[in-house]
């Protein structure tokens, strides 16, 4: 297997977790973090958040160069974090890992 494919069955095999955690449910809000390799600067940030909040079901959505992550906050059951990621990877950027967090905490 090269790589990429091991890369993206490991994202896969993660969202699949974060789905099973609980994904986003309607009556409270969830945070979906990525950790994402390839932004420089502000437009990739802005590229990101544009492409994430397009996404049926995100509320907002944020994206941080220096940090390397990107954030899709949500309350709807169909917000898929594979989605989300693949989003993401459409730009150009890699996804290396995906976190749901319940409560936006």
């Amino acid at each position: 297997m090269s790589p990429t494919t091991i890369r993206r069955l490991a994202i896969l095999g993660l969202a699949m977790m974060a789905v099973a955690a609980g994904g986003c449910r309607r009556s409270e809000p969830v945070e979906i973090a990525f950790t994402v390799e390839g932004m420089h600067c502000e437009g990739c940030e802005a590229a990101i958040t544009q492409a994430l909040e397009r996404v049926d079901g995100v509320e907002a959505a944020s994206a941080d160069q220096a940090a390397g992550i990107g954030i899709a906050t949500c309350r709807s059951r169909k917000v898929d974090p594979q989605q989300l990621a693949g989003e993401i990877e459409g730009l150009g950027y890699t996804v290396t890992s995906v976190r749901v967090i319940p409560n936006g905490s």
